[in-house]
């Protein structure tokens, strides 16, 4: 017995136990303090064995039994204790080690798009088709202080002049920008309204918008721009005042066709709308020029289905006297002439 306390004392006191998980250091300690307990009880037992004459042998036998028992009880509900503690620390580590593994991938995923995007400056502009080239001043008056854009954002960027203009007409509290993309509307928002949350379902062009925000005198520490990386079709819990749609419409050969319909888009471009109407009944709707009057008198019905306004204003866009786009306005924002944003509240 007290061979096997003075090595298990010499293992706690060797260098190697410090290297032991808590989990092997505790089961050590708890192997040490049965072999002590035991230890005590059998000196216990052999010091009343000594004291012991014939006539209170019995008596004595019998007290040192139950001291004995009420020691092996305590002894087993303290194994048990341990036990208890040994399987929470188990647990306990393997949730850290979980938490760990998960931040570890966020990092990498994060560090991914990070490189993704710096090899997307360093190539910023090459391979981009003239054509849209020779506009990059129409879509950012800044482009030459640092803009960037993927191909997908060169035909699919709004304007400045007619961003500034939606912008001005959207003077709101909390503005939602679904589908920001390379940020030009969300920039041009953040000049009229107080609060602009910009969502977008790929991180690289949250990235590009966030890095083009910043051309346009945002930083880290003073922005009134919210970025978030979700799915546009999500907006459970938001609350907005204004929400501006500008989605995908299937790249520059959307004008082969003389009509644009609305359900040919990804998501389907009614369904956004109505996700959105459910949130506010201030709803604007960026669409291709020759999108199709009926889908356009669908989405007014859809409007007033959900409590919004039966009327929809469509403003045509003009650059250079060429018709570009079409802007559809929802609730309070039919012809408000630029109303304070307390009016859509």
């Amino acid at each position: 017995m007290d061979k096997r306390i003075e090595n298990t004392k010499s293992k706690i006191n060797s260098p190697e136990f410090q290297s032991f998980n808590k989990v092997k250091k505790k089961r050590i300690r708890r192997q040490l303090k049965k072999l002590e307990i035991t230890k005590k009880r059998f000196e216990k037992i052999k010091q009343r064995a000594n004291k012991s004459r014939e006539n209170n042998e019995n008596e004595s036998e019998n007290e040192s039994e139950n001291e004995s028992e009420n020691e092996s009880e305590n002894l087993d509900e303290e194994e048990e204790e341990n036990e208890n503690e040994s399987e929470s620390e188990t647990k306990d580590v393997e949730n850290v080690n979980g938490k760990q593994k998960e931040n570890e991938k966020e990092k990498q995923k994060e560090n991914e798009n990070e490189n993704k995007f710096d090899t997307l400056i360093k190539n910023n502009n090459n391979d981009i088709m003239s054509k849209y080239y020779s506009q990059r001043y129409r879509l950012f008056s800044k482009f030459d202080e640092g803009i960037v854009l993927d191909q997908e954002s060169w035909f699919s960027v709004t304007p400045e002049l007619i961003a500034q203009h939606i912008a001005e007409r959207c003077s709101c509290n909390t503005l939602v920008d679904l589908f920001c993309g390379a940020g030009g509307n969300t920039i041009q928002f953040s000049f009229t309204c107080n609060v602009v949350v910009s969502v977008d379902l790929d991180p690289m062009k949250l990235l590009m918008a966030k890095h083009n925000s910043w051309v346009y005198g945002h930083s880290s520490e003073n922005t009134n721009i919210e970025f978030v990386n979700s799915d546009a079709m999500n907006l459970s819990n938001l609350k907005a005042d204004v929400i501006f749609l500008s989605p995908p419409w299937g790249g520059p050969n959307y004008t082969d066709s003389s009509i644009f319909h609305l359900d040919s888009m990804t998501p389907n471009g009614f369904e956004i709308f109505k996700n959105a109407i459910k949130v506010t009944p201030n709803v604007v709707y960026f669409l291709p020029k020759n999108t199709s009057k009926v889908d356009i008198a669908k989405l007014a019905l859809i409007s007033k289905e959900n409590g919004g306004s039966e009327l929809c204003e469509i403003e045509e866009n003009y650059i250079n006297e060429k018709l570009k786009t079409i802007t559809l306005y929802f609730g309070s924002l039919v012809n408000n002439n630029n109303k304070n944003y307390e009016s859509y509240q």
